[in-house]
């Protein structure tokens, strides 16, 4: 059984985007800027920053002009437990290769 965090997939797009919108002001670079220096059309970083759209790869290249890049790498790099059972579990896991369900 998978547990939904009770914060929407549009409030995390929104916070990304504006959480990116003001590393990019506290840099004083434009979206033209940006845009020429992540490779992200500059079309995109606009939708982005109004809607937090973008997939995933234009994310990353915008991030890593202001330096976030090592944070990208450590997102969701470590574990979390819900529980003592969870930790167990999930630290018998750590060598698996496949999912099967089991125990949810």
């Amino acid at each position: 059984m998978y547990i939904f965090e009770p914060i929407s997939t549009e409030d995390i797009l929104k916070r990304l985007s504006s959480n990116c919108r003001l590393r990019r002001l506290e840099k004083n670079m434009s979206q033209k800027t940006l845009s020429q220096t992540s490779g992200v059309p500059l079309s995109i970083i606009q939708r982005f920053e109004h809607t937090g759209e973008i997939s995933l790869s234009g994310f990353v290249k915008i991030v890593c002009v202001p330096g976030y890049a090592e944070d990208m790498m450590e997102l969701i790099g470590k574990p979390k437990y819900n529980s003592i059972d969870e930790m167990v579990r999930i630290n018998k896991n750590k060598s698996r290769k496949r999912g099967t369900d089991e125990g949810y």
